[in-house]
């Protein structure tokens, strides 16, 4: 085998690996929603439950957990509300340090797209209503 022939089976196995972590990645996803919303919906947590059931409730469209180009990057937003152009974000475990730097890195991600966020944490559960309805005054009842 010549080095051409060694480098092109190497990146093949690059890539079959690539696209088999984020199928597993997925699948994580998946198994996680363990949760229904009143639409229907199987969601990963009590706070998101919340949320897709306050939007529901509004006639308010959106897309849950589906993955997204934005700013070249592919991303899962919670909630994403394609006539509006705004993101909604459950920040459900502030505690882990990296899902801190995460949380820092689809911010700066959604400012850079000029994508509005909303962000509601777990102290925010009781205040769900009032979040949500300071940002759709106009559609909402």
């Amino acid at each position: 085998m010549n080095f051409i022939t060694l480098m092109s089976f190497g990146i093949v196995l690059l890539l079959l690996f690539l696209f088999l972590e984020k199928r597993l990645f997925g699948r994580e996803v998946e198994m996680a929603k363990l949760l229904s919303t009143k639409k229907g919906e199987r969601v990963q947590s009590y706070g998101e439950v919340e949320i897709a059931d306050w939007l529901f409730e509004h006639n308010i469209e959106y897309e849950y957990d589906q993955e997204r180009e934005i700013a070249s990057e592919l991303i899962r937003p919670d909630f994403y509300l394609p006539k509006e152009n705004i993101v909604i974000e459950y920040w459900g475990i502030m505690t882990a340090p990296d899902y801190r730097q995460k949380r820092e890195w689809k911010e700066n991600l959604y400012r850079r797209e000029g994508i509005t966020l909303i962000s509601i944490e777990p102290k925010d559960m009781g205040n769900i209503e009032s979040i949500l309805s300071s940002y759709f005054k106009r559609r909402v009842k």
